[in-house]
């Protein structure tokens, strides 16, 4: 009898220590996991093919490009942000949004190169950057013993592609929600904005000294958008940036030709009115020429992030006739209210 209640004495207390140690372990648990501390160590393949790995949650970001800063401010990280490059922060500064960055970020001043130096000194917990514009700097920066994560948004051809980049950047910064939530902002606007149309357009991104130019060919993200505003890009038989003389504009006849703004205005002008054969273009005689300041306008169309979505809007304006010659960051403010969101 006594080894009876012995053995069932023993039974309770194993019981009770089990379902103490239940609850402390789930109360754990759900402490770690409002902390995001069972998230990490996480792994995540960058646009490089590499294997990145964060043992911890990173709280010092450099972000090297505007696309990747864009997306990283959305996703609610603009105060983990110690460093960023200068067009990023010009950007923001058009958008009256620097107060989504910390008071004290370091500003990289525009450079072909990296500051390494001036990297390595923010002691980034990651710096994240546009595989195609970093270059062979990518070794210099892993030398310098710098974790480093490559997108590829700024090659994109689609939509489907920044898109692939926001949300691998929500699974490297444990921000999956608001990733989809971002993507979602961003659909949401595209089919808001988008139109089915056959106008003829040549955009010309930067135009020589000797009249001939760089355009973007079909397998580029600025086609995508010619295309979702209404329009057909009359060099959809080139691909990448090409660089073309003027017979190819004489042959192609847009009915619009939008150009990015040079040196300024008046010198912009001068280059389209003097080029060879202009005068035999349907959108020269017919004053369909629209040229876009080289700020808030043309961020908007060639930098392959959330932002872009404005650009659908623009293009298709300028198409219908609703925008002016010179598209300015004054009249975009005004006309498309362009924000940036923060999930």
């Amino acid at each position: 009898m006594n080894r009876t209640i012995l053995l069932a004495a023993v039974v309770a207390i194993i019981v009770v220590i089990g379902v103490v140690a239940v609850l402390v372990y789930r109360n754990e648990t759900v402490v770690q996991k409002s902390t995001g501390s069972t998230y990490y160590p996480v792994t995540v393949r960058d646009a490089s093919g590499r294997n990145v790995t964060l043992y911890t949650s990173p709280s010092r970001i450099v972000s090297l490009a505007p696309s990747d800063t864009q997306v990283l401010v959305s996703l609610g990280l603009g105060k983990e942000l110690v460093g960023v490059d200068y067009y990023s922060y010009l950007l923001l500064k058009y958008l009256n949004a620097t107060s989504d960055l910390p008071q004290n970020v370091t500003v990289f001043s525009p450079s072909i190169s990296p500051n390494i130096s001036g990297i390595v000194a923010l002691r980034p917990s990651v710096v994240v950057d546009e595989l195609g514009l970093i270059g062979d700097y990518s070794t210099q920066l892993s030398e310098a013993g710098l974790t480093t994560f490559y997108t590829n948004a700024d090659y994109a051809g689609n939509y489907t592609a920044i898109e692939k980049s926001i949300t691998t950047l929500g699974k490297l910064f444990d921000r999956n929600t608001q990733a989809v939530e971002l993507v979602n902002w961003m659909n949401t606007r595209i089919h808001s904005y988008e139109s089915q149309g056959d106008t003829s357009v040549a955009y010309l991104l930067w135009v020589n000294p000797d009249h001939t130019f760089y355009t973007a060919g079909s397998n580029t993200f600025i086609n995508t958008i010619l295309n979702l505003s209404g329009g057909v890009n009359v060099f959809s038989n080139t691909t990448g940036y090409p660089v073309l003389s003027p017979e190819s504009l004489i042959v192609g006849n847009p009915q619009i030709i939008i150009a990015q703004e040079l040196t300024n205005l008046s010198y912009t002008l001068y280059m389209i009115n003097t080029m060879p054969g202009i005068a035999n273009v349907s959108a020269y005689t017919n004053h369909r020429v629209y040229v876009m300041s080289q700020n808030l306008p043309t961020f908007l169309l060639d930098e392959p992030g959330p932002l872009s979505v404005y650009a659908i809007q623009m293009i298709n304006l300028a198409i219908k006739g609703d925008a002016p010659s010179y598209i300015s960051s004054a009249w975009v403010e005004s006309e498309l209210n362009v924000t940036l969101p923060v999930f």
